[in-house]
C-alpha cells in the first residue's frame, strides 16, 4: 500500500516512547506497527473502510495524510486497536485533536504564520474521522468531541505570550477556525447520510450565535446538522505526548527540561525534554523571548485563556488546571467565579510538580 503522502518523522525521544508503549500494534511478542508509518496506514484504512468502494482510497489517503503531517490525532482507543481485529470503541464517546502547532510555518527564523483555513479543513476531516469510527463500530448515537492541543506551542512559534491579549486573540482564532469546521464537516454529513440523533435545533441555534460565515449558517438551517454538538477541549495528555510533545489541550507549555513518565507493560519509563516548540526555536536559531514566559503562567492566565476559546465550544471547558503555586482558600473561591462569569466548568486543579504516570 503507497498511500501515505509524507514521511512521518519524530523529532521527539518521549514522543517515540509513547508510541511505542500505547499505541504500537503487537500480537504478543510480534511487532505489527513496525513505523509509526505504519500506524496511521492501520487507522486511516480502517476508518476508510465505510466509505463507498468508489472513495475509499481518497479518504484513506485524507486521513493518512493528516495523522502522518501530526495535524489529526484520533481516539486513543482508535490508534490502538483501528484494524486490528480488536473492539476500536468501548464506549459511545470518542475524541479527536487538532493540532494547533501543526499549522504554523516551521523552517524560518522569524515571521512565522499560521494557517487557519487548513486548520478549519483539518477539523471537517476529523468530524468524518469520529463519524466513519462510530459507524465502524456500530454506535447509533455517538457523543462525538473535537478539540486542540499544542495552543501554547502554536503561540510560542508565532512570537505570542500565552498571557496577553494577543496570544489570547490568536488562540480564539484557532477556536473559531475548529468550530468552522466542525460545522462545516457536520453539514456535509448531514447531507451525505442525514441526522445522528436528536438536538439538532439547539446545534443551529448556537451556531447563530457566533460569528460564523452567514453563507455556512444559511446552509446549515437549510441542510441540518449530523450531530448536536462536537466541539469540546478535553485533556488528551497521551495524544499531545505521541504529537512531537506539544501541550495539552489549552495548557501552557511545560518549559525546558521537563520530566515525562510514560507507564508502559514492562514498567515506567523517565524522559525529559523540552517539548514542541521549544525544540522548534533552537532548530530555527532562536531562544525563547516573548512567547514563552520565563515561569509557567499562573492560574489565572489559564482561565482566561480558557475564556477565549469558550464561546467556541459546544461544551463547558472544564479539565483540571494546572496550580502552579499553592492556592488559598479566597484564591480558589476567586478561580470559582470567574470560572462561572466566563461559562467554564467548576475549576479543579492538578499538581504536576513531580511528574505522574502517563
Amino acid at each position: 500500500m503507497t498511500d501515505l503522502l509524507r514521511p512521518s518523522p519524530f523529532i521527539d525521544l518521549a514522543a517515540v516512547e509513547a508510541w511505542d508503549a500505547w499505541f504500537r500494534w503487537r500480537e504478543q511478542a510480534d511487532l505489527r506497527d513496525f513505523s509509526i508509518e505504519d500506524t496511521w496506514r492501520r487507522v486511516a484504512t480502517a476508518l476508510a473502510s465505510v466509505e463507498a468502494g468508489g472513495e475509499i482510497a481518497t479518504w484513506r489517503m485524507r486521513f493518512t495524510d493528516a495523522f502522518a503531517a501530526w495535524r489529526l490525532l484520533p481516539d486513543e482507543c482508535l490508534l490502538a486497536d483501528a484494524g486490528t481485529g480488536r473492539t476500536e470503541c468501548r464506549n459511545g464517546t470518542l475524541h479527536a485533536s487538532v493540532n494547533a502547532a501543526a499549522f504554523v510555518s516551521a523552517g524560518q527564523a522569524a515571521g512565522a504564520t499560521i494557517d487557519l483555513v487548513a486548520l478549519g479543513d483539518c477539523a471537517a476531516l476529523a468530524v468524518r474521522a469520529l463519524d466513519n469510527a462510530a459507524l465502524l463500530a456500530g454506535i447509533a448515537s455517538p457523543c462525538l468531541r473535537i478539540g486542540m492541543l499544542g495552543v501554547a506551542d502554536a503561540l510560542a512559534l508565532l512570537d505570542l505570550r500565552y498571557d496577553s491579549e494577543p496570544g489570547r486573540a490568536q488562540a480564539a482564532a484557532m477556536a473559531k477556525a475548529l468550530a468552522e469546521g466542525c460545522l462545516r464537516g457536520n453539514i456535509a454529513l448531514a447531507a451525505e447520510r442525514g441526522v445522528c440523533g436528536c438536538g439538532a435545533g439547539a446545534s443551529l441555534a448556537r451556531a447563530g450565535r457566533r460569528v460564523l460565515p452567514e453563507e455556512l449558517l444559511r446552509d446549515a438551517a437549510r441542510r441540518g446538522v449530523r450531530h448536536a454538538q462536537l466541539t469540546a477541549i478535553t485533556s488528551q495528555p497521551r495524544l499531545a505526548l505521541l504529537a512531537n510533545n506539544v501541550a495539552d489541550a489549552v495548557d501552557p507549555l511545560w518549559g525546558m527540561d521537563h520530566a515525562h513518565v510514560i507507564a508502559a507493560s514492562d514498567g515506567h519509563r523517565t524522559l525529559r525534554s523540552s517539548g514542541y516548540a521549544l525544540n522548534i526555536l533552537h532548530a530555527w536559531g532562536r531562544e525563547p523571548g516573548a512567547a514563552p514566559t520565563p515561569a509557567r503562567p499562573s492560574w489565572m492566565a489559564q482561565i482566561a485563556m480558557r475564556a477565549a476559546l469558550q464561546p467556541w465550544m459546544d461544551e463547558p471547558i472544564d479539565y483540571p488546571l494546572l496550580a502552579t503555586d499553592p492556592l488559598d482558600d479566597s484564591q480558589r473561591l476567586e478561580a470559582r467565579k470567574l470560572a462561572a462569569t466566563y461559562g467554564l466548568g467548576e475549576p479543579a486543579w492538578r499538581d504536576e510538580v513531580a511528574p505522574q504516570p502517563l
